[in-house]
């Protein structure tokens, strides 16, 4: 799966609640379009685009966005250490980039130019 970032995905809201089961979630009608913030989800499920819900309390959860349709979303629960739960109508979502994104980053450092972070960083780059 091929991860997908925004620089301005506009944060938005649950329009309705979603179970700790829940494989799609519908948002504030009219955002969806702007909590993507312009990246295209290509078609089966082949890339990735992370939230948060219920972002900076106790209940927060990163999801991955696997397909959308306007403002509904399929997702994949509980990623990034996170646990699924139950979120209610109104819980925020919000674009996020999270410690599974910069793991992956690393390793494709490590395995593509033999790099790491720390290098990279060191080299001012």
């Amino acid at each position: 799966m091929t991860r997908k970032f925004s620089s301005i995905s506009v944060e938005t809201g649950l329009a309705t609640g979603i179970s700790n089961s829940a494989t799609s979630m519908t948002v504030d009608s009219g955002t969806g379009s702007a909590l993507l913030g312009g990246v295209t989800l290509a078609a089966g499920n082949v890339d990735t685009f992370g939230v948060a819900l219920d972002v900076d309390t106790q209940n927060e959860e990163i999801i991955y966005i696997t397909a959308n349709s306007s403002d509904t979303f399929t997702i994949v629960r509980g990623q990034a250490g996170t646990s699924a739960i139950s979120h209610t109508a109104g819980a925020s979502v919000k674009h996020v980039l999270n410690s599974a994104d910069l793991n992956a980053f690393e390793a494709g450092l490590d395995s593509g130019s033999g790099g790491t972070v720390s290098s990279l960083l060191l080299m001012g780059g």
